[in-house]
């Protein structure tokens, strides 16, 4: 069943054994997929995913466990999981050699997915994806996760979410319009009153206390599919920590370090990421 959403067309879809719930956002062209990262949903990149309709047809969807999708019948926060659903979102609405663009742990399945299966994706945008190498202890990802367990859930409303949010990290440096977006669409009424987030933020900590399981890394350094990394020069994700070590690596892939930016690049350069976005994935 699909209806007007915040200016995408909504619908489910039925995808690895989740019920993914899907954006359409229109365009014209060949497929283009956004992709969220952890503890967000599609609504929120609805600038970007604009934006792009002048390069392409855009969808995006919630990831397991997120917005309006289904949580795993079995608990699985896997991010190879997370691979799969991209790989039956893509193979259930026909989206072969669809081009991407994905945000942290959405650029990790979206490189991940281009370099096991390249005819599924023909080029990627990456931005910010969440790698690890050997260097990076694992109790930054531990810490990430204890405290993503302890964040507050419950608001009085989504605008009193948008006061409570937008002067401090990492909110602080996003675009309003986008903070908007995350308070409105990733929450839902509470059963007591007011709301609550979406992603649970057990859920979310799922997520970041598995990362260590999948070597992301390695599959995106192997992509043969031609590849955009963006990397903020600020941020405190392991990205920039290795850029060069990426760069040197990539198989067939460029990195750009973004000046004045943070892991939350997207949210904060919108009109940058989607300008280099656009002309990287025209190309032939």
């Amino acid at each position: 069943m699909e209806s007007a959403h915040h200016d995408a067309k909504t619908f489910s879809l039925d995808a690895n054994g989740i019920r993914l719930a899907c954006q359409d956002w229109g365009g014209e062209g060949p497929p283009i997929i956004v992709l969220h990262a952890t503890g967000f949903l599609g609504q929120v990149y609805r600038p970007i995913a604009l934006a792009l309709r002048s390069a392409g047809h855009v969808y995006s969807y919630d990831q397991r466990g997120h917005g309006d999708s289904s949580l795993p019948g079995d608990s699985d926060y896997s991010w190879a999981s997370t691979v799969d659903d991209l790989k039956a979102f893509i193979v259930a609405m026909k989206l072969e050699g669809a081009r991407a663009l994905g945000h942290s742990a959405g650029a990790t399945a979206i490189g991940s997915l281009a370099s096991a299966h390249p005819e599924l994706i023909s080029r990627a945008v990456l931005v910010e994806p969440v790698v690890f190498d050997d260097g990076v202890p694992q109790s930054m990802q531990d810490s990430l996760a204890d405290r993503t367990r302890k964040r507050k859930r419950w608001f009085e409303s989504a605008e009193a979410m948008f006061r409570g949010l937008e002067q401090k990290p990492p909110f602080a440096t996003w675009r309003r319009d986008m903070l908007h977006d995350y308070c409105e669409y990733g929450t839902r009424p509470a059963p007591g009153g007011g709301v609550e987030l979406k992603c649970a933020p057990e859920i979310e900590a799922e997520f970041y206390a598995r990362a260590w399981q999948f070597d992301g890394l390695k599959l995106i350094l192997e992509s043969r599919s031609p590849s955009l990394l963006l990397l903020g020069e600020k941020s405190d994700f392991t990205g920039i920590k290795i850029a060069d070590k990426i760069a040197s690596h990539l198989v067939n892939g460029t990195v750009v370090k973004v000046p004045d930016t943070t892991h939350f690049l997207p949210m904060e350069q919108p009109e940058l990421v989607t300008r280099m976005a656009a002309e990287f994935l025209n190309r032939k």
